[in-house]
């Protein structure tokens, strides 16, 4: 049996671009797209809101804008995270303000009620034994 002409990389099977970068609306997968999604910062994490956006830092005391250069920023739940922590892998799905701010509401519920949850810390895991149930 011989191998026919194709390369390895043309084949229609192996798209270029993959479901999630085509959903998200990314040309590609290293330029993010700003918005509002809904993700996890982990593999069997909590779900969380993440906001995305182009822009001038912010001051991690005061939060005032810094006279540097812009770049590409994320905050999950309302708190700062790396970009690379949640583009591409990290957003799921487009939300909208309303709903993220209900993230950032739930989060700042289980600091309070449940601080060593999922729901607490984006970045911990999910166990669905101990895990709070929120209303």
């Amino acid at each position: 049996m011989s191998r026919d002409a194709t390369p390895y990389g043309a084949d229609s099977r192996r798209g270029a671009k993959s479901a999630r970068t085509a959903i998200n609306g990314a040309e590609g997968a290293d330029t993010p797209v700003a918005g509002f999604y809904r993700g996890k910062l982990r593999s069997k994490g909590a779900l969380c809101g993440i906001y995305i956006w182009y822009g001038a830092p912010l001051d991690p005391i005061t939060g005032e804008e810094l006279d540097r250069s812009h770049r590409w920023q994320a905050h999950c739940n309302g708190e700062y995270v790396e970009i690379e922590d949640v583009w591409p892998y990290g957003v799921q799905q487009h939300i909208t303000e309303r709903e993220y701010n209900k993230f950032c509401q739930q989060q700042q519920w289980a600091k309070q009620h449940a601080p060593n949850s999922a729901l607490a810390n984006p970045k911990r895991r999910s166990d669905p034994l101990t895990s709070p149930l929120y209303f």
